[in-house]
């Protein structure tokens, strides 16, 4: 997400403040403890002990190598272990000398690497995250109206909104709803649009309505125990003043993805 260094400037801001921490009940079917794999997953087995969770497809490819892999040896540079033209390690665990083809040892990286968001959360936020609010502005500003953000565990998400200027002075309004996984993930929706007053032509209403998918919102919320939410609404910072607030509300995130409707 692209963005500027803006300071946060003194404002009019319809707090809508940062939501507790939620902690979800407990899920269900965690029947092999801690390394649990989450829906659409298995274990891959390597060895006996390889509890990294993958793809079905993945783990049938392990046990196929390890099947085969002493007719992929060869006596060479690397001792009695070094792989045939054409195979390399691969290295699925410290000491893995298993040959595979290059795909398949990147494969096993790439499977270590996002082993922590494929387990099964035995307290995971529960599914959909709703957060509805009504806006109103403080001194005096004639503008006022909703917004709906609703997430849900599969990664789709619905942020809609309508807002009215009632006055007689037109006003750039800029909206944002930020929920922080627990899990270190920031999924930032945001809006912006111009309310036009009496003394202006055009409309007096900004709505918007926008659904989709997040492909990394699975993952982060499977690796998570709970969530925070901070919407805020401006009609005097721009888009990034306003998105900084939020984000600030809801403390440090190590990733941040934004949605702009």
């Amino acid at each position: 997400m692209k963005r500027t260094a803006l300071g946060l400037a003194t404002a009019a801001i319809t707090g809508l403040g940062v939501l507790p921490v939620v902690a979800a009940a407990p899920a269900s079917a965690a029947g092999y403890g801690p390394d649990t794999c989450a829906q659409g997953y298995v274990w891959r087995e390597a060895r006996p002990s390889d509890h990294v969770c993958v793809t079905p497809a993945v783990r049938t490819q392990t046990a196929q190598d390890n099947a085969v892999k002493a007719s992929r040896w060869t006596n060479g540079a690397y001792g009695p272990h070094t792989c045939v033209t054409g195979y390399v390690w691969r290295e699925a665990f410290s000491g893995d000398d298993v040959c595979v083809t290059p795909a398949v040892r990147s494969q096993a990286q790439a499977d270590n690497a996002a082993a922590a968001g494929r387990l099964a959360s035995s307290s995971k936020p529960a599914s959909p995250i709703v957060v509805n609010r009504k806006v109103t502005f403080s001194g005096g500003v004639p503008v006022g109206g909703w917004t709906s953000l609703t997430l849900y565990d599969n990664g789709t998400y619905q942020w809609s909104g309508h807002m009215h200027d009632s006055g007689a002075t037109s006003y750039n309004y800029t909206g944002v709803c930020v929920v922080r996984m627990s899990s270190g993930s920031a999924f930032v929706f945001e809006t912006f649009g111009r309310l036009h007053g009496t003394f202006d032509s055009g409309s007096r209403d900004h709505n918007w309505s926008k659904s989709g998918t997040v492909s990394s919102l699975p993952t982060a919320w499977r690796a998570s125990s709970s969530y925070q939410v901070s919407c805020k609404n401006s009609v005097k910072l721009n888009l990034d003043g306003t998105v900084k607030s939020a984000l600030e509300a809801v403390g440090y995130a190590s990733a941040v993805v934004a949605i702009v409707a």
